[in-house]
């Protein structure tokens, strides 16, 4: 009689795989390696008496458990010395501020009108040339055309204003300076009387 044959099942499939043993990437291992040779360096040359590597590291460790050393003398000498602070006095800085005025005051003139002035709007004034033409170099960037105007006072000495303008009404200076604020800038409008009137 025929022997029945058993009929092995194949294993089913899993949905799972096999995971693969990671390779470390060549590069790490380089970069482990140099770091790690480095660090022996570091630690042996602090801990030898010479020159090499580590030697910094020991001089910082031996500095570190010193005493901090107290330099607010030598900081408050530096500031007497070194600050450009001044003291104004008010009275020599606007001299004759207050006038009294008469009681019969004759009419009062015709005031200029707009055509009579010119307006430019002062995005900054800096004492050093360099830093004007920056600000200059950067107002350009953002599409605005500027100026730098010296201005010599014996009492102030060397101004750099970067100005935008003439514009020939205040609503025109004042729009440029709006965009100069929303540009990052903090310019002022000032007026100028016209040559022409």
């Amino acid at each position: 009689m025929p022997q029945a044959r058993r009929i092995k099942k194949k294993p089913a499939k899993s949905t799972r795989r096999k995971s693969k043993p990671r390779n470390i990437p060549w590069g790490l291992l380089v970069v482990v390696l140099v770091t790690g040779v480095i660090l022996g360096k570091l630690l042996s040359g602090a801990q030898n008496n010479d020159s090499g590597l580590g030697s910094g590291l020991r001089a910082l460790v031996n500095n570190f458990d010193a005493d901090p050393v107290d330099d607010d003398e030598a900081i408050a000498e530096l500031v007497e010395k070194e600050s450009t602070e001044k003291e104004f006095d008010f009275y020599s800085v606007l001299p004759d501020i207050e006038q009294v005025m008469p009681d019969d005051l004759p009419e009062a003139a015709p005031s200029r009108t707009d055509s009579d002035l010119i307006y430019y709007v002062q995005a900054a004034s800096f004492r050093h040339q360099a830093d004007a033409e920056k600000l200059r170099a950067r107002l350009a960037l953002k599409g605005f055309k500027s100026i730098t105007q010296v201005r010599t006072s014996p009492e102030t000495g060397t101004f750099y204003r970067v100005r935008l303008g003439p514009y020939p009404d205040r609503r025109k200076a004042k729009t440029a300076k709006n965009q100069l604020q929303r540009a990052g800038v903090r310019p002022m409008v000032y007026s100028v009387k016209s040559s022409a009137g």
